[in-house]
């Protein structure tokens, strides 16, 4: 949670949000969409959805997926990512 705490700091900062939503996903009745317990951390604005909690049900949605059946992203995606939130941790 300590970790958790931390990144989401970076998160804010990097996407100007104002508010995070977390969640933890352990087994497919929990929403798991790849095979291990991960935790996501998704960035909130006011009125990113019009009814704060819709998020979960949009969430929901995705339950069905794994990992077959998404794009990866390239390493170069993901190293741009990374480059971008690493000032946060220095």
């Amino acid at each position: 949670m300590l970790s958790a705490q931390k990144i989401g700091n970076a998160v804010e900062k990097h996407y100007g949000c104002s508010s995070l939503t977390m969640t933890i996903q352990d087994g497919p009745q929990a929403g798991q969409t790849v095979p291990h317990v991960h935790m996501h951390i998704i960035p909130r604005k006011k009125g990113d959805w019009a009814n704060n909690d819709d998020i979960y049900e949009d969430l929901d949605k995705k339950k069905g997926v794994d990992n077959e059946d998404r794009q990866p992203r390239s390493l170069e995606e993901m190293k741009q990512e990374a480059d971008e939130l690493r000032v946060y941790f220095e």
